[in-house]
């Protein structure tokens, strides 16, 4: 990319662009939305958090509402944009029923509520995980002491949580700041830094120099987040013995707590029930007939179901050799320790890539195989994912092969077994629960990503989130409502899948330690017979 900078003059010229009025009002805006989503979904996520934990709300209820709660991290964000605007559009589905329009969806209002929707997820599970391991104790003997509700929640939960909190506000700013789906479906006039970047690339009068320059700008708040992060690392509180409170009861409190719940979680579900009512309609809002004329329609369109298949491909593609790929990488990480600088290596490529947003890492790939075999292939769409992603997979594998004991390949070697034949026997068979986990990470952000492969996909590689972008310029809706319907439905089905799949080996898991304790008492129930 600094090539192109200074390809048509020296870098200084380039430079210039940055006192574009058109780049500044782009990067404001970003910023200036993405702090508000941020801050927004970080309170909401620790309230929820809150209720989840400190609260007599109920097991089953608060069950389903946080399951309610991760249901957007299924569909990609550009959908968000199309179910906001037939719900609160003009010609939306609530603008109908309750006969008022309440705010106008393009712009200000619609792009927030986007990203608070899209951000609420992690942010809630990062804070409900870590809120879970708190010393709940700790809360009662502040309150024992004299101390009013809000000083025992600031000494005892918002305090040693901080950190944590810094982190998921930090996630929510970079989740907004790099995202380009919500801002082309409801941005409306209103510039982003993303849509200028697409624009950059793809608009109608491609400018190879100008996008370059826009796609490193928006590595600045990597940067920040990346000095941040690492200053937070050195504050981390921990407990011994953390145990959980027995709460007494509070009926206002416990109310309090579920209106809230219900109140997020009904607004997620009457945004997103449009999937299922928009598609099987004759003709929204002027013929409400049911009808499967939509969904035969879409059956017959090779280019659309091509589409499905390019993504479930390019998904399980991404998932087999993206687990792989990350598995191995932590064996070197967290069993290998004579390759040091291996490790270094790959611990340093884990960062970048967990901090690169996913467009610029786009705009990199499109410059760097232009000219390549592999342009405008489905493997250059894997190979960005599975780049764009490995961090987390990564981290996953490492932590759990770092908790296993670390003489077992000592123990293998010396019975004669190979280095290989101890990971396929023993570590493997002991992290499937993880191998499982990194699977369906990789699957569903390869299903749901339009960031990372919006620049990289051609007429035959196109992928769901792609083709969305494309169906909205000549304005099929009832396309991609069913597009969208099609891979709601692929994830669904992958995550009761999964569910399924650790459950079993929870099971085995469970019966092989019974089987194992078992043996190990046998001999002295046999002395006292």
């Amino acid at each position: 990319m600094t090539a192109l900078l200074v390809e048509n003059g020296t870098l200084v010229e380039s430079l210039k662009y940055f006192f574009n009025q058109k780049w500044q009002l782009s990067f404001l805006n970003s910023l200036k939305f993405s702090l508000i989503a941020a801050s927004y979904s970080t309170l909401l996520g620790f309230f929820l958090a809150y209720g989840n934990n400190f609260t007599n709300a109920g097991k089953r209820f608060l069950k389903i509402n946080t399951g309610i709660l991760q249901f957007p991290m299924l569909l990609p964000t550009i959908t968000y944009g199309f179910v906001l605007i037939y719900a609160f559009g003009k010609q939306g589905l609530w603008t109908k029923l309750l006969q008022h329009e309440w705010f106008n969806i393009y712009g200000t209002i619609g792009i927030l509520l986007g990203f608070i929707i899209y951000t609420l997820p992690p942010i809630f599970i990062l804070i409900n995980n870590s809120m879970a391991y708190l010393d709940n104790r700790l809360f009662l003997v502040s309150r024992l002491m004299g101390d009013s509700w809000w000083q025992s929640l600031h000494r005892t939960v918002l305090n040693p949580l901080y950190r944590v909190l810094a982190v998921a506000f930090l996630q929510g700013f970079f989740m907004s700041f790099t995202d380009f789906g919500i801002p082309s479906a409801v941005g409306g006039q209103t510039p982003f830094i993303t849509t200028l970047l697409y624009d950059g690339f793809m608009g109608t009068i491609p400018n190879f120099q100008y996008g370059s320059l826009v796609a490193l700008t928006m590595l600045f708040p990597s940067i920040i987040s990346i000095l941040i992060l690492n200053h937070l690392q050195k504050k981390v509180i921990r407990y011994e013995k953390p145990q959980a409170l027995v709460l007494k009861k509070n009926l206002v409190r416990d109310w309090a707590f579920r209106c809230l719940f219900i109140l997020t979680s009904t607004f997620i579900l009457g945004v997103f029930l449009i999937l299922l009512v928009i598609p099987f309609l004759s003709n929204w809002p002027f013929d409400l007939q049911p009808t499967l004329q939509n969904f035969s329609t879409f059956l017959q369109d090779d280019s659309l179901l091509t589409t499905l298949k390019n993504s479930l491909l390019m998904a399980l593609l991404t998932a087999v050799i993206g687990t792989i790929f990350a598995y191995f990488a932590a064996l070197m990480t967290s069993r290998e320790k004579k390759t040091h600088k291996i490790n270094q290596l790959i611990d340093s490529v884990s960062t970048i890539t967990n901090s690169i947003p996913g467009m610029v890492l786009g705009v990199a790939y499109l410059l760097i195989f232009a000219s390549s075999g592999l342009h405008n292939t489905l493997i250059i769409l894997v190979i960005v994912t599975i780049v764009h992603y490995f961090a987390t997979p990564y981290q996953m594998a490492k932590e759990a092969l770092q908790k296993m004991n670390l003489n077992w390949e000592n123990t293998a070697k010396l019975m004669g077994d190979r280095w290989i034949t101890t990971i396929w026997r023993i570590l493997i068979p002991n992290s499937k629960i993880t191998i499982v986990d990194m699977f369906s990470y990789y699957f569903f952000n390869s299903m749901v990503t339009i960031s990372a492969v919006v620049f990289l996909t051609s007429a035959k590689t196109m992928v769901i989130t792609a083709k969305l972008k494309e169906l909205q310029h000549f304005g099929r809706f009832n396309d991609i409502f069913m597009l969208s319907l099609f891979l709601l439905l692929i994830n669904l089905i992958m995550q009761l899948l999964t569910q399924l799949i650790k459950r079993r080996l929870t099971n085995e898991k469970k019966k092989n330690s019974r089987i194992t304790w078992l043996h190990r008492i046998s001999p002295f129930i046999k002395r006292l017979q």
